[in-house]
């Protein structure tokens, strides 16, 4: 399970002290958005739209190394937010050419520990098998101004009974310097229910460093593990991204990057959708919010 169907960048969005765009690519479709609220913010809109001229997701193109739209609308109030986000595939067939997520969430807060609980409902077009539930609870607790922690669980249950249901347990921790340099692990544990123990790991880092002299622009770097745990059929392997990411303003920002893979020619057949060629890739981002354009004029 690449990790573009799981919970991914949801807690690393709590848990990164700098901009998102210099700590994660994008979320995924299929997981919940994380709302923006705080409590006591009212109500308010959020758009969210990023073009992206390969989709690279764990080291594989979802988009056939052609450009993909991703684009999330969230509604927030107080604590409760409900979102609909949507982006466009390329698995070199007909179908499904789009996968649409809508979300329903809470963020209650106490003290310094943060929840965020959500209900997922994702829709493949033209590819009903992967329809799916994501109920979704993480927790990150803020340490100090430097390291947060997260834990997190979700299930994902799918409505054709020939697709495996599976649960999620997520852990995470990010350290910042106050520099501005970070520090992310993360590991996704999904176990099987069969008797094979044939579970799934997946093992993250990225490192974030400003660079010199150029304020804004950050030089990331990722690497991750896919581990198929007794499972021959799927091939397990490590990937890779680097990138450079320059926010021009809250609103827009750019992110040019590579993207690679270990995976031989064997191990390519049981893991991409096309082909697991590296891909070097950029990815345009804006956001927008109803409250920066109704907000009184000072």
């Amino acid at each position: 399970m690449l990790r573009s169907a799981g919970f991914a960048e949801i807690a690393i969005v709590a848990l990164c002290a700098v901009p998102i765009w210099s700590c994660a690519p994008a979320l995924a479709a299929d997981e919940p958005a994380e709302a923006e609220a705080e409590e006591g913010s009212g109500f308010d809109v959020t758009v969210e739209t990023t073009f992206y001229s390969d989709y690279m997701d764990s080291g594989l193109t979802e988009s056939d190394h052609h450009p993909s739209l991703e684009t999330r609308i969230t509604a927030s109030y107080d604590l409760f937010y409900a979102s609909v986000e949507g982006y466009t595939l390329d698995y070199g067939t007909d179908d499904p050419w789009a996968s649409v997520t809508y979300t329903l969430g809470a963020t209650p807060s106490f003290g310094d520990l943060s929840l965020d609980v959500s209900l997922a409902r994702r829709i493949k077009y033209d590819d009903p098998s992967s329809d799916r539930w994501l109920p979704y609870v993480t927790g990150t607790y803020t340490f100090d101004e430097r390291f947060q922690a997260s834990l997190g669980a979700g299930y994902y249950a799918h409505d054709d009974v020939d697709s495996a249901d599976f649960a999620e347990i997520y852990a995470a921790a990010t350290y910042t310097h106050e520099s501005g340099a970070f520090v992310t692990g993360e590991v996704y544990w999904e176990p099987r229910t069969n008797d094979d123990g044939d579970d799934y790991y997946g093992f993250y880092g990225t490192v974030g460093v400003p660079v010199p002299r150029v304020e804004a622009l950050t030089a990331n770097a990722e690497l991750g593990y896919e581990w198929y745990q007794n499972d021959p059929s799927i091939a397990s392997y490590i990937w890779w991204d680097v990138n450079l990411a320059y926010a021009f303003n809250d609103n827009v920002s750019v992110v040019v990057g590579y993207q690679d893979n270990d995976l031989s020619a064997a191990g390519c057949s049981s893991q991409a959708y096309t082909d697991c060629d590296g891909a070097v890739y950029a990815k345009l981002m804006l956001s927008t919010k109803l409250s920066d354009w109704t907000a009184p004029k000072r």
